[in-house]
């Protein structure tokens, strides 16, 4: 064997260590409200949980039933109602897995090849990966226009290309954005097929903090439940209206994803019903962040000011961008602050800002970085960012980590599954 059990548990024993002891600034990483409940759930780990509630009768005409889970299907078959009505849905589904997963069904479910899909491009905050899924399934993509100097989409633009080339269906996969953008525009459109992807946003819709796309009038609206949202790795996607569109998303799902993981599913619905923690965490979110984003300026490290963005009135999300030279500095800041213990993403920007750092509060507010810490967290990055990183400023790190321990939002004791 290439390594042992003992081994494998030294790893992870040193890794929750170094997590408890730094500060993670990713904006897809979350530290699930559920982990408490992990002690309720884990008997139905390995047992394949349907989501179907079935009579007598349909039992017997079903392909494969499993004996015994008849309790599940109706607990699941409640938290999709949970889910559908803390969104504003018709109707919900939890069975789905993973984001890009999410989009592979759902488009394999409701749309044909050969039809026209207009996206959000990488540029203007989209996924990186979504035109290359939409094209193997035989889909021709269109992007929208972008305004560089807004950093959004250009809204005269699009609703000329849709004009045009009249597509089947609109797909706005926003995964990056200083601001929440409007896309109200989108919504009102009539003829094409309209899906909001809101893996950045979904404890922000849920709390009010941010307009519903479904109200902007989106048909369906998919997310992952491991990003903005503290629930365990999952994925979901809500229809509007339900009806035929939501039929073919169904029977979709049931063809392409066999076992639901719904042990998951339980602990998304026991997440969802920690409202009073919801609450303080879609506010502690967007305040850090804003809050972090002014501190890194009065530091003068070159963060993108989400003022340059779309409207004022757009709400601030909790997203923070730092811009570099290139991308070796960007890269050699990046590998600075690991070395700190300090959690952040490399990558290229979007709007051609080039490389860069992307900073997001999800997880950092769970764990109990609030604004008494800010201060002391902007200057540690400023540090980090320009200076050499030595034994002083990680011990910074850790003593903050550990501050921010004791008024956070989940007990670190939990953080384990214990």
């Amino acid at each position: 064997m290439d390594i042992s059990r003992p081994e494998l548990l030294s790893s992870l024993a040193r890794q929750r260590q170094l997590l408890a002891d730094s500060i993670v600034l990713t904006p897809v990483d979350s530290l699930s409200f559920s982990l408490p409940d992990r002690a309720h759930t884990a008997f139905l780990h390995g047992l394949y949980l349907t989501d179907k509630v079935r009579d007598r009768d349909a039992s017997r005409e079903a392909v494969i039933q499993f004996g015994g889970r008849s309790a599940a299907a109706e607990d699941i078959a409640a938290i999709h109602r949970l889910l559908a009505g803390a969104l504003g849905a018709a109707e919900g589904s939890l069975r789905l897995l993973a984001g890009l997963q999410a989009h592979t069904a759902t488009f394999m479910s409701v749309s044909e090849a050969g039809q026209t899909v207009m996206l959000l491009p990488a540029e203007a905050g989209g996924h990186f990966s979504t035109h290359a899924i939409l094209q193997r399934l035989g889909l021709t993509t269109i992007d929208m226009p972008v305004d560089y100097e807004r950093l959004a989409v250009d809204r005269d633009a699009t609703l000329d290309l849709i004009e045009r080339r009249r597509p089947d269906i609109v797909f706005v996969d926003r995964s990056e954005g200083l601001r929440y953008e409007d896309f109200l525009f989108l919504g009102e459109l009539d003829g094409p097929m309209k899906i909001f992807d809101a893996s950045q946003y979904v404890t922000q819709i849920i709390t009010d903090k941010y307009d519903n796309p479904l109200a902007w009038g989106f048909d369906l609206m998919l997310f992952t439940l491991h990003k903005s949202f503290p629930g365990p790795q999952k994925a979901g996607i809500v229809s509007r209206a339900g009806g035929p569109l939501w039929e073919k998303v169904v029977k979709g799902l049931s063809a392409l994803v066999s076992s639901s993981h719904a042990e998951n599913t339980y602990l998304v619905g026991l997440a969802l019903l920690r409202q009073e923690w919801l609450e303080i965490y879609a506010k502690g979110l967007l305040d850090t962040a804003t809050a972090l984003e002014e501190a890194l300026a009065r530091n003068d490290v070159p963060v993108v000011s989400r003022a340059r963005q779309g409207e004022a009135w757009w709400p601030a999300t909790h997203h923070i961008w730092i811009t570099a030279e290139g991308r070796a500095e960007a890269f050699s800041q990046y590998e600075k602050l690991t070395a700190a213990g300090v959690h952040v993403n490399y990558r290229k920007l979007p709007y051609k800002l080039g490389y860069g750092l992307r900073l997001g509060t999800s997880f950092s507010t769970t764990a109990g970085i609030g604004l008494e810490h800010i201060g002391d967290l902007a200057e540690i990055l400023s540090i980090a960012i320009r200076e050499d990183v030595d034994a002083a400023l990680q011990g910074r790190v850790r003593d903050l980590a550990r501050s921010a321990s004791g008024v956070a939002i989940l007990p670190p004791a939990s953080w384990g599954g214990g």
